[in-house]
C-alpha cells in the first residue's frame, strides 16, 4: 500500500514538472531576445552616426544608448555599431557635410588671412548661384584635362577620395576652424588625407570624373559649412 502511494506521488511530481515545462516561454520570444535582432554596421571613414541612422531609418538616440555612445558626434572608423531591427548591412553614402563636421586640429592650423588664389588656369563656365531652383555652391573653371590644380591656400587635406556621389575624384582642404575649400571632378588626386599642403602646391589634375559634361574644376569656398561665392575671395 505504502509503495503504491509513493509511486503515485512520484508520478504526480513528474506530471507537474512536465506541465510547467510545456508552458515555459521560448527564449527567442522573450523581450531581451527580440532586442537582439539586428545587424552590426562597421563604421567607415567619414561616416557619421546621423547618416548611418538615417540610412537604416532608426532612431539616433536609441542606437546611441544601445551602443553606449555618449557623444553621437564622435564615432571611430572600424567601430561596430549595433542597428536594432535591421535585416542586412546597408551601404551608407558619404556627403560633403559629413566630412565638414569633423573637428579641426587646432594646434596644426596656420591660417592667417584670406589670400585665396585661383586653383587652376581656365575660364569660369558656371558661376555661384544661391537661389534654390538653380543652386550651384561653387564655380566651375573649364580647363584642359591634366591641367595642374593648386591649393588655393595652405591647409590640411581632410578628404581625398571618390566616395561622395557626383563629385568624382574630390579633395577637401581645411584652412582653419571656419574655412575649407573643395576641388572636384579631378582626373587624379595627388595628395593624401591628413597631409599638410602649402599655398600654390599642386594637389591634383583637372578631369571629368563624377557627374559632369566636360573637363573642368568645380571649386568651392565654405565658411562654417556655408558655401560662399569664391569670386569674392580669389586674387
Amino acid at each position: 500500500m505504502l509503495k503504491n502511494i509513493l509511486c503515485f506521488a512520484f508520478l504526480s511530481v513528474i506530471f507537474l514538472i512536465g506541465g510547467c515545462a510545456k508552458h515555459k516561454v521560448p527564449f527567442e520570444q522573450t523581450p531581451s531576445a527580440r532586442e537582439k535582432k539586428g545587424v552590426y554596421h562597421v563604421v567607415e571613414r567619414h561616416q557619421t552616426l546621423y547618416r548611418i541612422c538615417k540610412t537604416y531609418d532608426v532612431d539616433l538616440k536609441k542606437v546611441a544608448t544601445l551602443n553606449g555612445i555618449a557623444d553621437p558626434s564622435k564615432i571611430q572608423t572600424g567601430q561596430r555599431i549595433f542597428i536594432p531591427g535591421a535585416k542586412k548591412v546597408l551601404k551608407v553614402e558619404i556627403y560633403i557635410e559629413d566630412v565638414l563636421v569633423e573637428p579641426a586640429e587646432k594646434e596644426k592650423i596656420a591660417y592667417k588671412d584670406f589670400g585665396f588664389i585661383w586653383p587652376v588656369e581656365g575660364t569660369v563656365s558656371k558661376v555661384f548661384e544661391e537661389a534654390e531652383d538653380k543652386r550651384h555652391q561653387g564655380i566651375d573653371i573649364s580647363s584642359s584635362i591634366g591641367t595642374p590644380i593648386k591649393a588655393s591656400n595652405a591647409g590640411r587635406v581632410i578628404y581625398a577620395n571618390d566616395t561622395i556621389k557626383g563629385y568624382g575624384n574630390l579633395i577637401i582642404l581645411r584652412h582653419s576652424e571656419e574655412y575649407i575649400t573643395v576641388y572636384a571632378h579631378n582626373q587624379i588626386n595627388l595628395v593624401e588625407e591628413g597631409t599638410w599642403v602649402e599655398k600654390g602646391q599642386i594637389i591634383g589634375k583637372v578631369g571629368q570624373t563624377g557627374r559632369t559634361s566636360g573637363p573642368h574644376l568645380h571649386f568651392e569656398i565654405r565658411k562654417n559649412n556655408k558655401a560662399l561665392d569664391p569670386i569674392l575671395f580669389l586674387k
